[in-house]
């Protein structure tokens, strides 16, 4: 892969997780070991930027649903969108590719009882509060963990504009406002089936042969490159011994792509 003056970018959650899509795409295809896929995953969910991501991926063959994504298409590096809150851990996985995080500032906390926001009643709680504060349920991007959400939706007023955001049992401003890209697509929280999505979410650590796990994190976005594709979930799960799993489901429940642990 071509190494890129965009290289230096700093790399997104999601963009890690691309980056691990691709890596277990490589192990089930054989293109890596279950030892090489074990130290790229590693080392992928501790990257930076996009330089470190582009020395895992750079001999690989990438799937052709994950040509498009920021970390293959440098055009789709896009600085101005990012998620600003307070200090994010990371926890990498030592097989398939999860992601976690969790607010560490002990400043931040919560202002009212929040339920796990991974299970089908956070779910619906968080879709609750997130309606009564804007009044409708519009977003760019939104990323669920047990105890806090981040999310991205157009600025009020300015469609052409994005802003940042946490939620811990209050929404927080965590951004200022930056330039929607003209392929920038919304996407409506309200369409999402929470019945399935509760179901699923239940039982992703069985459906995942993730043994004793739970669900880290939830994520809901376009995919990247989809131009016509609809938004989807990526709900992500681990277990205490690092074993993890994700799926990729659609708003209305139906997957698209599994990826269960594998010894």
């Amino acid at each position: 892969m071509p190494r890129t003056t965009l290289a230096g970018i700093r790399a997104r959650d999601s963009d890690r997780a691309d980056a691990c899509g691709m890596l277990d795409a490589a192990l089930a295809d054989g293109q890596l070991s279950a030892e090489e896929h074990a130290s790229r995953t590693s080392t992928a969910m501790r990257a930076k930027t996009f330089d470190e991501l582009d020395r895992l991926i750079g001999d690989l063959q990438i799937p052709s649903r994950l040509a498009a994504s920021p970390v293959v298409s440098p055009r789709r590096r896009r600085s101005s969108r990012r998620w600003v809150y307070a200090a994010v851990l990371v926890v990498a996985a030592a097989a398939v590719g999860g992601i976690a995080g969790a607010v560490t500032n002990s400043d931040l906390g919560p202002a009212k009882s929040v339920p796990n926001l991974t299970t089908g009643a956070g779910l619906h709680f968080f879709l609750d509060e997130y309606r009564a504060e804007y009044g409708d349920t519009v977003a760019d991007e939104l990323g669920l963990y047990p105890d806090h959400a981040v999310f991205d939706r157009p600025a009020a007023g300015n469609a052409r504009q994005s802003d940042s955001y946490l939620y811990d049992g209050e929404f927080d401003d965590w951004g200022s406002s930056s330039t929607r890209s003209d392929d920038e697509k919304s996407f409506d929280l309200g369409t999402v089936d929470q019945v399935a999505i509760a179901r699923l979410l239940a039982g992703a650590p069985e459906t995942l042969r993730v043994p004793d796990g739970a669900v880290e994190i939830v994520s809901f976005r376009y995919e990247p490159g989809s131009d016509d594709g609809p938004p989807t979930i990526s709900i992500h799960v681990k277990n205490a011994a690092g074993h993890t799993g994700h799926m990729v489901v659609g708003f209305d429940g139906e997957p698209f792509d599994i990826y269960p642990y594998e010894d």
